[in-house]
């Protein structure tokens, strides 16, 4: 993990001539935020390797017929995975987002001289006179899923847009939307488009960073969610940032009882065939975050269960397996 990233700040030395003291200090902030994947993995793997040597060397069969219960065996690997998630939501709350905001500030730093760089996707941008901006994704200087809330004394006005190609001169951001529509105040109506230009003020503030839902701790988020209720935008995007913040913490819990008992099962001492289930395990678990983060950001399943539902899954899993070789 840590050779990726040294990958791209050796890139940002060598052929675009950034400092070393910069990338260096970039490089740092990078560390805790690999923590959030190394940390759980590494409790699955080494509860995988210490229940695949004990079964393979009939440890278990000796425990159970001392009279020692699984059960037992199994709730000092439960009290680690939950320290372990306790000391994980520290990460969250407060260390990570501190790293990733000041990585971005790093990165400001050094893109200063570009005056599109305060475009960021999953950022609600306010840096405009009676705009706020939120995009999905920019690619150059095009937008991909844009709304523009056009703020009002009563409501916002909603302008949606799947493409943006904008420009900004003399502090204003020029942009043409296409395959859209503007939706009135209290949804009275809607009017598609298939291309719409627009021209956003901006007030920028000198060497300003706005935070990211990543590089807000749960207390900001939880605020910031109330501040955009009461001016009647979606807070789906923070809310979802909230739960998923929450939910990668305990996912060291999660992944204990599924080496609990995939390791009981298995039966191998190799170290290989243990990397490989670990492997396929942070696979499918990331794959199931990123199809259940999906579906809420397209409304599809409610917050609390399409975030959680990579941790629901694997932990209906472990708990089948345990209770398998509980029963065995």
């Amino acid at each position: 993990m840590i050779l990726g990233n040294l990958i791209k700040l050796s890139d940002m030395i060598v052929r675009k001539g950034v400092e070393s003291a910069s990338a260096f200090k970039l490089f740092l902030c990078y560390i805790p935020y690999l923590l959030e994947f190394s940390l759980p993995l590494s409790i699955l793997l080494a509860t995988l390797l210490t229940m695949g040597r004990a079964s393979a060397e009939n440890e278990i069969i000796s425990l159970k017929t001392s009279g020692v219960s699984l059960f037992k065996i199994l709730s000092l690997f439960l009290v680690l995975g939950l320290i372990t998630s306790l000391l994980s939501i520290i990460l969250q709350d407060r260390i990570i987002p501190q790293a990733h905001f000041a990585s971005r500030k790093i990165v400001k730093k050094i893109a200063k001289d570009n005056p599109l760089s305060f475009i960021e996707p999953g950022v609600f941008i306010d840096e405009f006179k009676d705009f706020v901006l939120f995009t999905r994704d920019v690619e150059e200087n095009t937008l991909r899923k844009v709304f523009i809330y056009e703020l009002k004394e009563d409501s916002p006005n909603l302008i949606y847009a799947e493409k943006g190609d904008f420009v900004v001169e003399k502090e204003i951001l020029k942009i043409k939307l296409q395959d859209g529509f503007i939706e009135g105040p209290q949804m009275q109506y809607r009017i598609h488009f298939k291309t719409h230009f627009m021209h956003l003020p901006i007030e920028k503030k000198e060497n300003s960073v706005s935070k990211k839902p990543a590089d807000m701790t749960l207390k900001e988020l939880e605020e910031e969610i109330n501040a955009l209720r009461k001016r009647d935008l979606d807070p789906l995007p923070l809310e979802a940032e909230f739960h998923k913040k929450i939910s990668i913490s305990f996912s060291s819990l999660v992944f204990v009882l599924l080496g609990f008992g995939a390791g009981g099962l298995v039966k191998h001492r190799e170290k290989s065939i243990n990397f490989g289930i670990c492997f396929l395990s942070a696979l499918g678990y990331y794959l199931l975050s990123l199809l259940g983060e999906t579906l809420v950001l397209k409304k599809i399943l409610p917050v609390c269960l399409g975030i959680w539902l990579a941790n629901l899954i694997l932990l209906t899993i472990g708990v089948a397996l345990t209770l398998k070789i509980c029963k065995s």
